[in-house]
């Protein structure tokens, strides 16, 4: 009895993935993204290029694919996955004795996804759904059970006196760690009343949901809520029915969230936390922050919209206003460096011809825009992993080493980069890179996100933001939740 009052504190991680992206997955998957396939001889080489090209990976140049499909099993491993896999984990193996506290890492899957089954698009474009940002925080109830089940088999005479939580999401998975947070701050706990009682599990009995839980760390990659809805929906706006996303001060001891410095897609808005919370901001784009993107990719977009040109006969293309313009812009963005390992070119194309009565016009109509061809690798992500699990560590989240882990290692020439980045944040300062650096990451590192190319799920789903600068949005309390 004495030991049932004693107790310890039993910290659950919940760690919720982003859009499109699934553990489960990318792990049926993972072959086609090795980088070591010298190591194979031609029949496994053989046998791997088959098994990808079901997932829909394609242009094998043996030394890997140079387009993956555009869901969720043609991505890697997220920064949340592998903070989940970096968490202790107390279901599989005994609390030591000494301890005062446990630990539960509870893995929920990525916004529009299934894991081993087909994604949604559905859930993919608008957030909604069974596959969606509320109905995630609903299902952790049960991811919640399970976990905690294997953690009393595993412990049996282990009593719990207080609960913790550590949430961590990306993208929509972001927006979803934060509506479950306003779910454990309403006062009976909310979704998670039931869990919460008692005499449940191995609680102790004085144990009271409305003293006893708490909440230590939240960490954010870029918070994307972008939910559609009866705003024809606009995923672009700050109308987001239904979900949360007001972390008021004090809610939790820290609240950090990474921002994407280069994001500005139209509909890639961030919704910002609180300014008594810290929000940092890193080189990169969406997913160069929250993981996903694969080893080595090529990227073949349009960097500007296309314009519609007129030819009379015998006219020269380089003769007209818009090709000086677009040469004026094509110039700009070579000596920005993003194309000093790929090409830039202005790419034209003749426009179909509408059916029309009477005589047949001798004029054409082309189109004309700036096509990026280049390669581009997805280690950059693995500076903000590093510097979500160093201030995790900070503040009580015990993580384990990520430098012991291979897979996570950083490439020679990030390693500077990561250096001072990790410096300059953990002195509480913002982060600023020299030119050189900045022309690395440009031409080697950061994605192209926004462009112009339409997708055949979502249209233009890429398309940037007015002037290349995307909207931030406030942290602000909704209605009927608590502040």
């Amino acid at each position: 009895e004495e030991e049932e009052l004693e107790g310890i504190t039993l910290r659950l991680g919940l760690f919720f993935d982003g859009t499109g992206n699934n553990l489960a997955n990318a792990a049926a998957t993972e072959q086609c993204r090795r980088e070591d396939l010298e190591l194979f001889d031609s029949s496994q080489l053989e046998s791997m290029v088959f098994y990808c090209k079901k997932f829909g990976f394609d242009g094998f140049d043996g030394d890997g694919f140079s387009s993956a499909p555009d869901n969720s099993y043609g991505n890697a491993p997220s920064n949340v996955v592998y903070l989940w896999e970096l968490y202790p984990d107390h279901a599989t193996e005994s609390v030591p004795p000494a301890a005062d506290i446990g630990y539960v890492p509870v893995y929920l899957e990525g916004i529009g996804t299934r894991s081993n089954g087909e994604d949604s698009l559905f859930g993919m474009a608008t957030g909604l759904g069974e596959t969606g940002v509320v109905a995630r925080v609903e299902q952790a109830q049960a991811a919640i059970e399970k976990q905690w089940d294997r953690f009393q088999q595993t412990n049996p005479n282990t009593y719990i006196r207080q609960v913790e939580f550590d949430i961590f999401g990306f993208s929509r998975g972001a927006a979803a760690a934060r509506h479950c947070a306003n779910e454990l701050l309403k006062p009976g706990r909310g979704l998670f009343k039931e869990l919460l009682q008692a005499g449940r599990f191995t609680l102790v009995t004085t144990f009271d949901p409305a003293v006893d839980v708490s909440l230590n760390f939240i960490g954010l990659f870029d918070t994307v809520a972008a939910i559609g809805g009866i705003d024809m929906n606009n995923v672009a706006d700050d109308h987001n029915p239904g979900v949360n996303l007001y972390l008021p001060p004090g809610c939790a001891r820290r609240v950090i969230q990474l921002q994407a410095r280069d994001e500005c897609r139209h509909n890639f808005s961030l919704n910002g936390v609180h300014h008594h919370y810290r929000q940092i901001c890193l080189p990169g784009v969406h997913s160069d922050i929250g993981g996903g993107y694969l080893p080595r990719a090529r990227e073949k977009v349009w960097l500007t919209k296309p314009v519609v040109v007129t030819l009379q006969p015998n006219q020269s293309m380089k003769s007209l206003g818009e090709w000086a313009r677009v040469s004026a812009q094509l110039d700009v963005l070579r000596a920005s460096g993003i194309a000093d390992d790929g090409k830039l070119e202005i790419n034209t194309w003749q426009a179909p011809k509408a059916p029309r009565g009477g005589p047949e016009s001798r004029e054409e109509h082309h189109l004309l825009t700036i096509e990026l061809d280049r390669p581009v690798r997805g280690e950059l992500a693995l500076i903000a992993l590093r510097v979500m699990r160093e201030l995790g560590v900070l503040n009580a989240v015990p993580f384990k080493d990520v430098e012991v882990r291979p897979d996570l290692a950083l490439p020679e020439d990030l390693q500077p980069i990561a250096a001072r980045i990790l410096d300059q944040v953990l002195e509480g300062n913002e982060v600023s890179l020299d030119p050189e650096q900045e022309r690395l990451l440009r031409r080697r590192y950061i994605h192209q996100s926004a462009h112009w190319v339409p997708s055949a799920k979502f249209v233009l789903v890429s398309k940037p933001a007015k002037d290349n600068k995307r909207s931030v949005y406030p942290n602000l309390p909704q209605k009927g939740y608590p502040q």
